[in-house]
């Protein structure tokens, strides 16, 4: 079961989707949105995305575990934000 992420990880996960996906600069990006479908990140976006959250919150990221989840949680913001507070804590 995913937990919710704080506001300060959600807002971190924002920017640094709109770095990753300059188009969506301008948007209001919701935690409920899916990064894929709904903000247009491709696989290599993702691993770009992957890297940058590594790199910003010096977690490891899963990008693996985290797709294998996606029936679950439809490739959310959110969902990206509570798998980084939970390898935080793992």
């Amino acid at each position: 079961m995913m937990t919710t992420a704080s506001n300060a990880t959600l807002d971190d996960i924002i920017d640094l989707l709109k770095e990753v996906k300059p188009g969506i600069a301008d948007q209001s990006v919701e935690p409920q949105q899916s990064v894929v479908e709904d903000l247009g990140l491709d696989s290599l976006d993702l691993l770009q995305l992957a890297r940058r959250i590594n790199r910003h919150f010096g977690t490891e990221f899963d990008l693996d575990a985290w797709s294998a989840g996606a029936d679950e949680h439809h490739r959310s913001v959110a969902s990206i934000a509570a798998a980084v507070e939970g390898a935080g804590r793992a």
